[in-house]
């Protein structure tokens, strides 16, 4: 009996390929690019809908991050944007160009002093500070209705009450440190006596100068000749002045002639004709002067202070944060123009 063969069954990946199948592996490379391009688009939608997500989560957080910080003060976006909007009640424009540096001048001038100030031994009572309070309300500290006042000003412009008295408080710690500075300042000092003329080139400045010097009486010349209508009108006197006073440029030459000399100057936009008419090594400081230098003493020692200190600035139009600075603009309603 003849031995029968049994098929050995062919293993499947040796199966012969159907329509299908030969269809689909045909495809493979297509329906991998397919895949590709899908997730590709998911990824994309993925990364967009992230970005839109963060931006809304930064757009939510940002009035309370940082806007300003002074040594160990700190001033939120959103207490910032409160201040923008007062102080554009005070200067009485909305320009962000104007406000911005404005504020944030006073802003670190008035962090510095609330820090600092009892380093000149001065601090501002309670009472100083409603009496500075009831002024700037334009009423009386002693006023039945000082509280309530105080409560709509608050919510007119979004302060708390403790960041107005701060204002107040800075202001009342800024005229004591002033006024001690003033004080500190010599009853005399060396000091020259001399009058102007102030003219636009240096051409006209030395045919005045061969003027004077064949005789020309200066007072007239200078109401003749100069464009500064006060001193043409003063003869070209401007007094006694204490030394500290001018800049050091325009003092360094004054206080180089000698009574009756007479010499020219160049200025920023214009040329002066100086004459010094008295010297002294010790005349009476007078209060403008003094006003002046005790001025000059507070912005040094501010000047000083800063020196020495840490300042993060994210409103600063040159380095701060961009979108800070918009939030402000936009939500104190400044002009961005």
């Amino acid at each position: 009996m003849p031995k029968r063969h049994t098929k050995i069954p062919r293993p499947t990946w040796e199966h012969e390929q159907t329509g299908i199948t030969r269809k689909l592996e045909a495809n493979r490379w297509q329906l991998w690019a397919t895949a590709a391009i899908i997730l590709l688009v998911v990824a994309s939608l993925g990364v967009i809908g992230w970005a839109f997500l963060a931006d809304y989560i930064d757009d939510q957080q940002r009035p309370g991050s940082l806007g300003l910080r002074v040594a160990d003060r700190e001033l939120t976006v959103e207490d910032y944007t409160n201040r923008a909007a007062l102080k554009v009640e005070q200067v009485g424009t909305a320009s962000a160009i104007l406000i911005i540096p404005l504020l944030n001048q006073d802003l670190v001038e008035e962090m510095m002093l609330l820090q600092f100030a009892d380093e000149q031994s001065v601090s501002a009572t309670d009472d100083e500070i409603s009496e500075d309070i009831a002024t700037t309300l334009g009423i009386s500290v002693d006023d039945a209705n000082f509280d309530a006042r105080l409560q709509e000003e608050l919510t007119r412009n979004g302060l708390t009450e403790e960041q107005y008295r701060d204002i107040s408080r800075a202001a009342v710690l800024k005229t004591k440190i002033t006024a001690q500075f003033q004080a500190e300042v010599p009853k005399a000092l060396p000091s020259v006596n001399y009058r102007e003329i102030e003219v636009e080139d240096q051409e006209t400045a030395d045919g005045l100068v061969a003027q004077l010097n064949e005789g020309a009486e200066f007072g007239l010349l200078a109401t003749e000749s100069s464009i500064n209508q006060t001193s043409a009108e003063n003869g070209g006197e401007k007094g006694w002045v204490a030394e500290g006073v001018l800049n050091d440029s325009t003092e360094a030459v004054l206080f180089a002639l000698e009574p009756g000399e007479i010499t020219t100057f160049s200025g920023p936009n214009s040329v002066f004709v100086y004459e010094v008419t008295e010297k002294s090594d010790a005349h009476e400081v007078s209060e403008s002067d003094n006003i002046s230098l005790g001025g000059q003493a507070y912005r040094d020692w501010l000047a000083d202070k800063l020196e020495n200190i840490d300042i993060e600035n994210e409103m600063d139009t040159q380095t701060g944060d961009a979108e800070k600075i918009g939030y402000v603009v936009d939500h104190a309603n400044l002009a961005s123009n």
